[in-house]
């Protein structure tokens, strides 16, 4: 006998898919998360009380259950203990020892590579403050000026990430805090040379608009060549 099963996200979707595939039964429970499965009173679990030894568990798709592997491990474990089988609409082929060999093997290397996710979770959150001209640790304020000088030489970002042994994405931020301090250095650079030159106009003529007309036009041109220098 086939026992359809819907849950969480998209329930009316999932109760269309079951009614098309053609089930016995159909079960449902409107709670989104995967411990509400595990209630006495949930439709879950009247569903597996309903069941007899190889019916059939079918599925929209195994988010119906959960997004945690460990979760959809321990949902397989629970229908191999009652003998059941089960058919998930979206790859109905598989069996449900195949699923469990499928998600076994997901869940085994998303744990391998959990540690290195959570350094680099740590570094990035390391580079948000370690790594600046106000930084209290020596050796990060030393690496910052140390990227500093490598950035004023143009080399490549993944080469001085490599070198310094930082993400990528640290050097960038690094350039980019540059290109901000640059900037803002010849806005003011600009904003002083154009009080000189409204004084050096003074000298020449009475006429505001033209010393206005020769302030813009130093402060245009001299901002146009440094920005131009600057790429």
């Amino acid at each position: 006998m086939n026992l359809g099963y819907a849950h969480g996200n998209r329930l009316n979707q999932q109760l269309d898919f079951l009614e098309s595939y053609g089930v016995n039964e159909i079960f449902s429970d409107q709670a989104q998360n995967y411990g509400a499965l595990k209630k006495p009173k949930s439709a879950f679990q009247a569903m597996l009380d309903y069941s007899e030894s190889s019916d059939c568990i079918v599925i929209a798709f195994l988010e119906a259950i959960s997004r945690d592997y460990r979760e959809l491990l321990e949902f397989f474990s629970e229908l191999y203990e009652l003998e059941l089988e089960l058919i998930v609409l979206t790859a109905p082929e598989l069996s449900l020892m195949e699923w469990w060999d499928i998600i076994s093997w997901v869940e085994q290397n998303d744990r391998l590579q959990h540690p290195r996710l959570i350094q680099l979770k740590k570094e990035k959150e390391r580079n948000k403050t370690s790594y600046s001209v106000f930084s209290r640790d020596v050796e990060a304020k030393k690496l910052y000026r140390g990227i500093i000088r490598q950035l004023f030489q143009k080399q490549k970002l993944r080469r001085i990430a490599q070198q310094n042994g930082v993400p990528v994405e640290t050097v960038y931020r690094i350039q980019q805090e540059m290109k901000r301090i640059k900037t803002a250095g010849i806005l003011a650079l600009c904003f002083f040379l154009a009080i000189a030159t409204i004084k050096i106009a003074e000298n020449f003529t009475d006429n505001v608009l033209v010393q206005v007309s020769v302030c813009v036009v130093a402060t245009l041109v001299i901002l146009y060549n440094t920005l131009v220098d600057s790429e």
